[in-house]
């Protein structure tokens, strides 16, 4: 090669190369020593996250655009009284922000997200080198409601726990650009909504806070499916948080404990062994056993709350017989037990849509020992989550059909497009629809002579089973004097709506889930199937019971019962039946805006009254 044409495209290569490095050196300089400050745009546009509804299109959460302030140092012409008059708006001590201004930093964040009135008077100040800028605020509009379920968001808007952190990138809409009016790549946030219901989830809530502060539990939780769809209609957990001001909880309160905390159930597990029975040793259910108040397996004493004496089947279920249940499970085969187990749900996770959800504990049959089946017929040795003995007596109340609990509605854009839609999703019929209604039947006497009567309603028929388990204390080596109380049921009877599980963890009474769980379930089933619309039972055949009385009133007359709730009626009624013999009938749910014989009628032993609800 030309030793002068070489040469020459070495000059010109090198020349080129010049040119490029001197603009890169001034772009360089001017990015270190410039005041400005340059905030590139480097991926899309966020446009905030998407709403949060509950089933009846309530907003659970929302995002509402807000002032963020911040500020370079480097153009405050006093950095000290620039400090001592943004602490006076901001409440952050002006020692802390002179911190800040001292760092030699070009770009320090003052507040984000601040309210409006904080935004109006940083900006009276007209302090040079003082900037703001947009940035999205998660709102929560019901506070404490729900929030178990919906979680929260971090100072970057990214979702940290339950909905909000499961369906991060639908709501923020991470997961698709799209552009804008004026063509800039956005996200397309998504708006997400629930199948739980703003009120029955305050119903839950609130029942379950009492029941907490009343037996002094050190937490609780309910789950209430609906039972055809499985549908979560709510989860409430106490003690809760305020996701508006998550940093100001214990991590213990942000939890949610009927989903990621596993329990020993007691004996709400003796209905799923009964099932066992029914499906593999029909022979065990003909027999009579007899309980003295204790069994011995193995050199190790397992005992009842009684000496029961002779039992069949059906006493061994409503007086929840330890002893009975023991006998009943001889000649039940281990593997056979396990396989009902896993079949009604537990050792697994349900699928429920959110994060965390545990698996509970349940044993290989390889690593059972010789009392380990025994144990388990009654609710010991393995443990469960509130969902999973949620979704197993579900499917009881469906005919053996178990469907899968599900927490999402639908997913839809901002402009009501829909995404995707969420169905029922079934594992099919695991119990036969025969065994499915004694099993039924069996939890109604539980209810109404059983060691269920607390959950026994004036207007709907309930059935149901309780638990008391005894905690193991790994100080201690074995199981403590401390329980878990629960109560597992489902109503109505004929035709069951809703199933609910309600769980208290350690009481500080000790007292059973009979005594404690069940009545939180009959004051929900109270409130909550009126506003599902469903009557109650014909009030001619209840059995009225003295520890419901709020005490005697005398009524010359047919009182006035317009406006008044189940509740306040229920006690007003009470009272004229058992006073005068009066049957009654109820007609609708809501609140009484009738009633025959018409208010200041005379009162006559053995009428009926009728009331109109709506």
């Amino acid at each position: 090669m030309d030793k002068s044409v070489f040469k020459k495209r070495v000059l010109i290569t090198g020349f080129i190369l010049s040119i490029v490095l001197f603009f890169f050196v001034i772009k360089l300089f001017n990015l270190h020593f410039s005041s400005r400050i340059i905030l590139p745009a480097k991926e899309p546009v966020s446009n905030g996250r998407g709403y949060i509804f509950d089933h009846e299109g309530y907003l659970l959460a929302l995002s509402i655009e807000t002032d963020s302030v911040y500020v370079n140092p480097q153009e405050l012409k006093d950095p000290s009284s620039a400090a001592v008059a943004l602490s006076s708006v901001t409440n952050i001590p002006s020692r802390d922000i002179l911190v800040k201004f001292s760092g030699g930093k070009k770009f320090i964040w003052l507040t984000r997200r601040c309210s409006d009135q904080v935004s109006a008077k940083i900006k009276s100040l007209g302090i040079k080198g003082v900037y703001f800028t947009k940035e999205y605020k998660r709102v929560y509009p019901y506070n404490n409601l729900a929030s178990n379920i919906i979680g929260f968001v971090g100072l970057d808007n990214s979702g940290l726990d339950g909905v909000e952190y499961r369906f991060d990138s639908i709501l923020s809409g991470k997961d698709e650009v799209v552009k804008d009016e004026i063509s800039r790549e956005i996200y397309q946030k998504k708006n997400l909504t629930l199948t739980i219901d703003r009120y029955i989830q305050h119903v839950a809530e609130e029942e379950l806070s009492k029941a907490m502060v009343q037996h002094r539990a050190k937490q609780g939780s309910v789950v209430i499916l609906e039972v055809e769809t499985g549908k979560v209609l709510a989860i409430a957990k106490a003690p809760s948080f305020d996701p508006n001001n998550f940093n100001d909880f214990s991590s213990a309160a942000r939890s949610n404990f009927g989903i990621v905390d596993s329990f020993e159930p007691g004996s709400t597990m003796k209905i799923i062994t009964l099932a066992t029975l029914m499906e593999n040793r029909p022979d065990a259910l003909n027999k009579e056993y007899f309980c003295e108040g204790f069994v011995d397996i193995d050199d190790v004493r397992i005992n009842c709350l009684h000496k029961h004496g002779k039992v069949n089947i059906d006493q061994i279920i409503s007086q929840s017989c330890n002893a009975g249940m023991i006998q009943s499970v001889k000649n039940l085969e281990k593997k056979d037990f396990y396989k009902s187990l896993i079949k009604f749900g537990f050792g697994g996770q349900t699928g429920l849509e959110l994060p965390g959800e545990a698996e509970g504990i349940l044993r290989p049959v390889s690593q059972w020992s010789g009392l380990s089946k025994y144990s388990m017929a009654i609710g010991h040795e393995f443990s469960v989550t509130s969902i999973q003995l949620a979704a197993a007596f579900n499917a009881v109340a469906n005919g053996g059909i178990y469907v899968t609990p599900t927490l999402i509605e639908k997913i839809e854009k901002p402009d009501g497009t829909l995404v995707q839609n969420f169905y029922p999703r079934t594992k099919g019929r695991i119990i036969k629809q025969e065994d499915a209604a004694t099993l039924m039947r069996m939890m109604r006497d539980v209810v109404t002579s059983g060691t269920g009567k607390k959950a026994d309603s004036v207007f709907y028929q309930i059935v149901g089973k309780t638990g008391t388990s005894q905690k193991f204390s790994n100080a201690a080596g074995g199981y403590s004097d401390r329980n878990v109380s629960s109560f597992a049921g489902i109503a109505p009877f004929q035709n069951p709506k809703i199933c609910m599980v309600v769980v208290l963890d350690d009481p500080d009474d000790r007292f059973t889930g009979g005594a404690s769980a069940a009545p939180v379930f009959m004051h929900i089933t109270d409130r909550v199937l009126p506003y599902l619309g469903i009557g109650g039972k014909d009030a001619s055949s209840l059995r009225l019971k003295k520890s419901q009385e709020p005490g005697m009133t005398e009524y010359r007359s047919i009182p006035d019962l317009s406006g008044m709730n189940t509740y306040e009626a229920a006690a007003v009624l009470r009272t004229l039946s058992e006073k005068y013999g009066i049957k009654y009938f109820v007609k609708g749910s809501g609140r009484v805006y009738g009633q025959k014989p018409v208010p200041g009628s005379a009162i006559n032993p053995g009428d009926n009254i009728i009331l109109f609800m709506h």
